[in-house]
């Protein structure tokens, strides 16, 4: 399967090469792991302050086109490397590295390694199947709708099959070929609500179709539609963590569409950081339509795994890392991306770096990236970026960048942050996750004011949006109170 990966992959890459361009015109790449906001964006609109897990760097940074410029990326993953100084929002001085990520593979003219497509669906009552709201369709009718869009792309080279999942598990589509298009939308048609949520079954069924197409297709994706809500058998995040990582050795790679307002962030979050795994939420219909323009078929084809990074620096040392997807909060220390996709944006990640004692001036920040990363073909490659401070003083606000778009990086960065670190605190402590929501909103705002971006304002009210809950008090969970 590996082989066949790698000629799908190559194709991609060498149309790429023969249109006039390529180099600077490929593509973006982003890491794997939660690759939006939508879930929070939807609860603060509700009137509801969003779980800590569904308010990640990682899923902010997905959203934004965050480029380091450098040389023109001749080869299928390229990492560039530009600094900044900026306070914290708690004025401590900090240096900024961000780590810029693209490829020469031109998104256009790029086609997609065969695969085999296992869509494993939640069919519980929580889903609800048949409720019909024509802005907020339940996820049922949000997964009937996205099952078709994506079986309209089947290719006579793909391959598909359909588990479901109730109060157990069923194969309602047994392994066919993709150009068997209408016998897909068939059994799409036919399904309907059915008992609890056990959805451990449901993915250990799926895990063993998807073992039985490995080598038949350059590669096989599990694409689970759920609320993500288990109440049958496994329930916690590190066990369906285990299930996602065993299958990833074996070949079988995972993307979860997170549907509706239910949603459980952090069993989300903990499945999405592995190898070959991404997650999406999706909440209204219009949504669909966007999704299908902008992630597919990219989020399908991995390019590149374990991206580890390792900075040295001097007398600065690391402090964080930003935009890392992690299972946990803790694990950002690591610098490591177990899987970069490909992407209509170009992805960044960022680390925090703390200066020499008394330093408050980026005199002196000077450090070289080395990257370590795995192809599809298993080859591992190597490379290096360096930074450094150019002599320039800091501004008026005490800020410095080397290129502005850290500016914007680390801006989107620290706000995220600032909004995770809120909402993690607000259920114990609600006047602390007050101050650190102003201290946030008013940093960022003043960061958009003086970039000036067209895409930032929406961040801002957003900030504004979520202090106003906090400041009155307002619940906190998904739509399910949890």
């Amino acid at each position: 399967m590996r082989t066949l990966l790698v000629r799908g992959l190559l194709v991609g890459f060498l149309t790429c090469l023969a249109a006039p361009g390529c180099g600077g015109g490929g593509g973006g790449a982003t890491p794997g792991g939660v690759k939006d906001l939508r879930l929070a964006r939807e609860l603060i609109g509700r009137g509801l302050i969003p779980p800590a897990d569904a308010l990640l760097v990682e899923a902010m940074f997905a959203e934004h086109d965050l480029p380091v410029e450098g040389p023109a990326c001749a080869r299928t993953l390229c990492l560039d490397a530009a600094a900044g100084f900026a306070p914290e929002l708690d004025g401590a001085p900090r240096g900024w590295a961000q780590i810029g990520l693209s490829t020469a593979i031109d998104l256009d003219t790029f086609t997609r390694p065969s695969t085999t497509f296992v869509f494993t669906v939640d069919v519980s009552g929580s889903m609800g199947w048949g409720f019909n709201d024509a802005v907020h369709p339940s996820a049922g009718d949000l997964s009937r709708a996205l099952l078709h869009k994506l079986a309209d792309e089947l290719r006579p080279d793909d391959q598909v099959a359909i588990v479901t999942y109730g109060s157990d598990a069923r194969t309602a589509l047994s392994l066919r070929s993709g150009a068997e298009r209408t016998a897909v939308h068939a059994a799409i048609d036919r399904l309907d609500s059915e008992g609890a949520t056990d959805m451990e079954s449901g993915m250990r069924r799926a895990v063993k179709v998807g073992e039985a197409a490995v080598g038949a297709t350059a590669q096989v994706r599990i694409v689970l539609f759920t609320d993500v809500n288990p109440n049958i058998g496994a329930t916690g995040a590190g066990e369906f963590g285990d299930i996602v990582s065993r299958a990833a050795k074996k070949g079988v790679h995972t993307t979860v569409l997170a549907l509706g307002l239910g949603i459980d962030p952090e069993i989300m979050r903990g499945m999405a950081s592995l190898r070959g795994a991404n997650a999406f939420s999706l909440t209204r219909t219009s949504e669909l339509d966007t999704f299908m323009a902008e992630e597919y078929p990219w989020f399908t084809t991995p390019i590149a795994f374990d991206l580890r990074v390792s900075i040295e620096s001097g007398a600065w040392s690391i402090d964080r890392g930003l935009g890392f997807p992690a299972a946990s909060d803790a694990e950002q220390l690591g610098l490591t991306a177990q899987t970069v996709f490909l992407s209509r944006r170009r992805g960044a990640l960022l680390a925090a770096l703390t200066p020499p004692a008394g330093a408050t001036t980026p005199d002196g920040l000077t450090g070289r990236l080395a990257f370590r990363y795995e192809e599809a073909s298993g080859e591992q490659v190597t490379d290096t970026a360096a930074f450094a401070h150019d002599g320039r003083p800091v501004d008026e606000r005490g800020h410095w960048y080397g290129q502005r778009g850290v500016a914007r990086t680390t801006a989107l960065a620290l706000f995220t942050e600032a909004m995770h670190d809120a909402a993690a605190v607000y259920g114990a402590d609600p006047a602390r996750a007050e101050g650190i929501m102003r201290a946030a909103q008013e940093r960022f705002t003043a960061d958009a004011d003086t970039l000036g971006d067209d895409d930032l304002p929406v961040e801002v009210e957003l900030g504004a949006a979520l202090l106003e809950l906090i400041v009155r008090r307002a619940p906190q969970g998904n739509l399910y109170g949890e």
